[in-house]
């Protein structure tokens, strides 16, 4: 089955229509065809072609039913592959797991920050034309930039197909999410005219600089420069767009709450556990026994809020936290990720 290239329909109304850049140009593609050669060479033996990966893994007949991919083709192209066990080794290791105070200094160091401050003055009028179309602050999408792909400069070596059919298949705790996001790129790939098995991206298949997994790609990606193509691999403008295109998409507020540190009090930690993950008013919490400093009395009792708890050096401390740092964890559920994006932001660009 030949894949054919499609335009894709850009999800945001202002955004222009375009397409990902299945080749990226000059420096990016040169990398490219390194990490096509080191990672993507899954020789087609008649072995291969002989198993029947559809019937190994029913839930592909999805893919056949619903998406019009042929089953041949799905076998020809799934076969040749073998787990990565790094994968798996790197998604029961991630640094999310850490403690907060352990995880802060990956990305609050001099070297992210002057680094962000640089590149945030190099693309200071990009950044406004982004602020502008979708009401976001420049520096969230700085620092989201900066934490993926270290503003680009950083690319991990893995083949996008290999992780995510390893993780569809042998990580059953996320099995599910894994298939979804291997049936998207699958589609990514058609509707881009991809050759599936050479695109490279990080152990968990996410991609470009801005480390768009597959699903959030197809919906957010979006071609900034107007190029006629929405390229997360090379183009800056395209990268910084669809951050901003995410950002908006999921709610951000302009001049919404983000998160305001409580202090450590002991009582809350059984409130914590109580209602952990769960949103609630602010009016609630208060009732509850929380109590908010005095910079931060005038936030409207119906504003929803949840309770964190976060491990410091000297012991947990507590934070209530607010629209903005939920959208956030849109992008990566982590509260530790939402946490030090917020502070990267702030330490980039002061207010």
């Amino acid at each position: 089955m030949a894949l054919q290239p499609n335009v894709i329909q850009a999800s945001h109304a202002e955004a222009p229509i375009g397409t990902l850049s299945g080749v990226p140009a000059s420096r990016y593609r040169r990398r490219l065809l390194g990490w096509i050669v080191a990672l993507s060479c899954f020789p087609l033996t008649r072995a291969h072609a002989a198993v029947d990966v559809v019937a190994r893994h029913p839930w592909l007949n999805r893919f056949i039913d619903e998406d019009g991919l042929e089953r041949r083709w799905l076998n020809d192209l799934l076969a040749p592959l073998t787990l990565d066990q790094r994968v798996i080794k790197l998604m029961n290791s991630q640094a999310e797991a850490k403690p907060y105070h352990l995880y802060r200094p990956i990305f609050i160091n001099d070297q992210r920050i002057n680094r962000g401050r640089r590149r945030t003055q190099t693309h200071a009028s990009l950044l406004r034309s982004v602020e502008k179309r979708y009401q976001v602050p420049g520096k969230f999408v700085m620092a989201l930039w900066g934490m993926e792909t270290d503003y680009g400069d950083y690319h991990d070596g893995f083949n996008v197909l290999r992780s995510l059919f390893t993780l569809a298949t042998g990580y059953p705790r996320r099995a599910e999410f894994f298939q979804s996001q291997l049936r998207h790129f699958l589609l990514l790939a058609r509707e881009e005219g991809w050759e599936p098995g050479a695109i490279p991206g990080s152990f968990a298949g996410a991609m470009g600089q801005c480390q768009m997994i597959p699903e959030t790609m197809r919906r957010y990606a979006i071609d900034f420069d107007g190029d006629g193509r929405r390229d997360l691999f090379s183009s800056v403008p395209d990268v910084l767009g669809s951050i901003g295109n995410f950002l908006h998409g999921n709610g951000w507020q302009l001049n919404g709450l983000y998160a305001v540190r409580l202090g450590a009090d002991p009582r809350w930690e059984s409130l914590q556990q109580q209602w952990n993950k769960q949103w609630r008013s602010l009016g609630d919490w208060q009732r509850d026994g929380i109590r908010l400093p005095q910079q931060a009395q005038h936030i409207d009792p119906e504003e929803q809020a949840s309770l964190i708890r976060l491990v410091y050096g000297d012991g947990p401390g507590f934070h209530l936290a607010f629209n903005n740092f939920k959208v956030i964890t849109s992008w990566n559920r982590s509260n530790h990720f939402a946490m030090v994006a917020k502070e990267l932001a702030d330490k980039i660009q002061p207010a």
